[in-house]
């Protein structure tokens, strides 16, 4: 019977000489056959002072040389999950370049290890056909949800395209699945009226908890500037530009599985920003900065100076709404919603207003928030407009209120 070629990237059985040198001293040689990634069979071999040291040295030089090669070895037999390893690898290198960002290795190996895996993991790449994918990703779609469906997609679409660029196939095969469709169009988040704007920052404003825990200024704050909740807790002094009455967002602040809570880039370029403050907001930083700051310091810190976690300020919101009457709907996401219809109603373009949002693309903002770094002074401008006329609104109802009351 012929004997069985070694698999690329791998070596056969070790074998030791001892080697006596003129001087009568003895050493070891630690030799084996290695299959190169090319295909070939070469012999590669170590040296040590001792028979262990010498199969060491040799073992590290041999998972070395198959690390190197590996690229370009993977055959239509190796499993699915074998090939997910390295993807995920690869994802690891963009996050450490600063490609991705971390969240996006947390929740693909999530993905990866709840679903994917399960399903796919032990298939031959040859077996991970465009039925199996299809049939995967109905069922996911069906008893999860399309957005876990579209994100099974993506990870098996990378696994499998790094499979093509490896050699072993000539296309994706999740390329022709079918799309995923929406079975309907998510409600949207709706935004705030001027009576309602004015409403939840009187009540946020005399409800003591929401003042203990800061909820009034990063409520003024995100209503009139339209920034995400982890880019509000991100921002530091060093950010804020009180003269020229406008802040730099650069940052994001959010907590990762295994590492904890993190300060880190915006998630696009298109997150990197000026924006211009309504003299409202303006004048409560000023206030809060008179007050004694460092630059490194957050803007808006937790208990002890530090950033504050999103999720823990999230909790805060729900619980403080619960008691505003008729606003018991209001998230922070509502707050960019708001923005973005005042800044339409004023005729900005959704260039603009996608800009001031942080959108990479103007369908996002068209889409979503509608029904470039670009400093947007008519930003500011319609949101004075607005806290303006919640104050006017404001006075008027307190002289009609003296009148009754006289």
């Amino acid at each position: 019977m012929a004997q069985q070629r070694l698999p690329i990237g791998t070596w056969g059985k070790i074998r030791t000489h001892a080697v006596t040198d003129s001087k009568g001293r003895v050493s070891y040689r630690a030799m084996a056959k290695f299959r190169d990634f090319n295909g070939a069979v070469v012999p590669v071999e170590r040296r040590g002072k001792t028979k262990g040291a010498a199969i060491s040295n040799l073992r590290t030089a041999l998972r070395e040389r198959a690390k190197m090669g590996k690229a370009g070895t993977w055959t239509t037999t190796h499993r699915f999950s074998e090939i997910a390893d390295e993807w995920v690898e690869e994802i690891e290198e963009l996050v450490r370049d600063g490609s991705r960002s971390p969240g996006t290795i947390q929740i693909y190996r999530s993905i990866l290890e709840k679903h994917v895996r399960p399903a796919l993991g032990e298939l031959r790449l040859a077996e991970v056909t465009t039925a199996r994918v299809d049939v995967f990703i109905r069922r996911i779609k069906s008893d999860v949800g399309v957005p876990t469906a579209k994100l099974c997609r993506s990870v098996v679409s990378g696994v499998m395209g790094l499979a093509v660029r490896s050699g072993p196939l000539d296309a994706n095969p999740v390329r022709e699945i079918r799309r995923i469709e929406q079975p309907r169009k998510k409600k949207l988040a709706r935004s705030l009226t001027i009576e309602e704007v004015d409403l939840w920052l009187n009540a946020v404003d005399a409800n003591e908890y929401a003042k203990s825990k800061d909820i009034p200024a990063l409520s003024l704050f995100m209503l009139g500037t339209g920034v995400r909740i982890g880019e509000a807790l991100a921002l530091t002094w060093a950010e804020v530009d009180l003269a020229a009455a406008a802040v730099e967002i650069e940052w994001t602040v959010g907590r990762i599985s295994g590492q904890g809570l993190l300060r880190r880039p915006t998630k696009s370029s298109a997150g990197e920003r000026t924006l211009p403050l309504p003299q409202r907001v303006l004048d409560m930083l000023t206030k809060r900065h008179d007050a004694g700051v460092q630059l490194d310091w957050p803007v808006f810190p937790d208990s002890i100076g530090g950033y504050r976690d999103p999720n823990n300020t999230l909790k805060i919101f729900r619980k403080v709404r619960a008691e505003v009457e008729s606003l018991e709907w209001v998230k922070s996401h509502n707050f960019r919603k708001t923005l973005a219809t005042i800044l339409d109603g004023d005729g900005q373009s959704a260039r603009q207003i996608a800009d001031q949002l942080g959108h990479s693309r103007v369908s996002m903002t068209q889409d979503g928030y509608l029904g470039r770094k670009i400093k947007n002074p008519g930003a500011a401008k319609a949101m004075d407009a607005v806290f303006g006329q919640a104050d006017r609104q404001e006075g008027s109802d307190s002289q009609k209120h003296g009148k009754d009351v006289g």
